[in-house]
């Protein structure tokens, strides 16, 4: 564990936001014409679908318990003696459990709604304007919302709506901070556990890591903006593609097809993509369902978007 003084934390956080590498200069150089380009492309964890019917569940099943507390509530809840049998409690006690009990699914429920608006997808620089645009698996439920409303800065915390993608948020670059996980970590968390399981591993991935522990994680949490809740992403890649070997097939195939959803690949066939973006979206349709994540560059991504060191407490 890396612990940083509070006052430092403050200090190196400050210095963050003025540095030169938390501008778009490494972009700009790697790709001299100023145009947007793609850092990184995913797939949540598992298909929104499925999100969405566990949270339809979750408040189907409230409403249904709330209506039968409500009417058939009884104490005590198990009693043998005949001479003291349940009796139905008062009507303010049945509608006031019924309530509760709606409620606390209602909250269930709304979590599996709204998890995939914080699941990332894609994440775009625009260097002409120093911002960044996240992507994610949903659009945000605050898309339903009067323009009014809307405009609030309670609804701004993460970013405006893109006015082109509904499901993309637009801020500046140095609102957006890694909480936990590091792009580079997570591949050289795959890179051990495959050197664990004796597997050939080329040279050089094993040398010269200096990635924390609690870094090397299968996905990254970032804080964007002013949100409460953070964002999240897959950063490590799959053994078939780091080994070069061929997909998983028969039933482990099929499950993932049926859990997984593909990788974000919107625009990477586009005129204005990046070589190795089309390169690598060339070789990924020739390997058939695809829903690993890709970075442009593990890490530059890394620097443009670095670790929160506030995280990091003093220890006593």
């Amino acid at each position: 564990m890396l612990w940083l003084p509070r006052a430092n934390s403050r200090a190196m956080r400050a210095s963050w936001r003025a540095s030169p590498h938390r501008t778009l200069a490494t972009a700009r150089n790697a790709h001299k014409p100023l145009e947007a380009r793609v850092v990184y492309r995913g797939s949540p964890y598992m298909r929104k679908t499925y999100f969405f019917l566990a949270g339809a569940c979750f408040v189907l099943a409230g409403l249904n318990f709330g209506s039968f507390i409500q009417g058939y509530l009884s104490w005590p809840l198990f009693s043998h003696d005949p001479q003291n049998p349940p009796q139905l409690v008062r009507k303010e006690l049945r509608i006031t459990a019924a309530t509760g009990t709606v409620l606390i699914s209602s909250l269930c429920g709304w979590y599996f709604l709204y998890a995939p608006s914080r699941m990332v997808t894609r994440m775009t620089i625009y260097p002409q304007s120093n911002t960044v645009g996240v992507r994610t698996a949903s659009a945000s439920p605050a898309r339903w919302l009067p323009k009014s409303v809307k405009a609030w800065p309670l609804f701004q915390r993460a970013g405006h709506l893109s006015t082109t993608d509904p499901r993309e948020r637009i801020l500046p670059l140095h609102a957006i901070y890694r909480l936990q996980g590091s792009a580079v970590g997570s591949e050289q968390s795959l890179w051990q556990e495959l050197a664990k399981k004796r597997v050939k591993v080329p040279h050089g991935k094993l040398a010269n890591i200096t990635t924390p522990k609690q870094d090397m994680q299968d996905t990254l949490m970032l804080r964007v903006g002013g949100a409460k809740l953070a964002f999240q992403l897959s950063a490590m890649p799959q053994r078939t593609s780091v080994l070069d070997e061929s997909p998983s097939r028969g039933i482990r195939g099929l499950c993932q097809r049926a859990m997984r959803s593909p990788t974000d690949w919107g625009g990477a066939h586009a005129p204005g993509a990046g070589a190795a973006e089309r390169a690598e979206y060339a070789r990924r349709q020739q390997r058939g369902f695809d829903c690993e994540p890709w970075f442009l560059d593990r890490t530059t991504f890394d620097q443009l978007f670095p670790l929160d060191v506030t995280r990091y407490k003093q220890k006593k």
